[in-house]
């Protein structure tokens, strides 16, 4: 099975530059704990920022939908259609630039959201790696663990 391309995406959020990376997601037996520990961090911080996205999001058809509806009742007040009046209002330059932005900011929350969702199923990995390893623990340091009545001289033993 082929590498899965690992792209760094960079969006704006309340005119920051925020960057989604599939890096902050990697682990191995040796960084697993460090991992869960910071795991919860960048799934907040990306919360966050996926909260601040929305409200632009809202902001941006609130904006385009005033535009229209200005331009929609001047273009009604001067006796035209209802078709040829939204068309007008829609072909409007301020109307498809306030429209643009707001294909951004749903591109952004999509982004985000992606993001979010691949945290939540590498949690998942990362959880399952580690009940694998503690029970591959188990099995390889049994004897460790396990009392056995060998008939030897045990070291605590002597210091009881």
């Amino acid at each position: 099975m082929a590498e899965a391309p690992n792209e760094k995406i960079v969006v704006k959020v309340n005119n920051k530059d925020l960057v989604l990376d599939p890096d902050n997601m990697l682990f191995n037996e040796f960084t697993l704990s460090n991992y869960m520990d910071r795991e919860y961090a960048w799934i907040d911080y990306y919360g966050k920022q996926l909260e601040i996205s929305n409200k632009e999001l809202s902001m941006a058809e609130l904006a385009y939908e005033t535009k229209f509806n200005e331009l929609y009742i001047s273009f009604k007040d001067e006796g035209g259609s209802d078709s040829y009046c939204k068309a007008k209002a829609q072909s409007n330059s301020e109307c498809v630039k306030l429209y643009e932005y707001t294909i951004d900011r749903k591109t952004t929350v999509g982004f985000i959201k992606s993001h979010l969702k691949a945290w939540d199923k590498n949690h998942d990995n990362a959880q399952n790696r580690g009940h694998t390893l503690r029970k591959e623990l188990d099995k390889l340091n049994r004897d460790i663990y396990e009392k056995k009545d060998d008939g030897l001289c045990n070291a605590e033993d002597l210091l009881k």
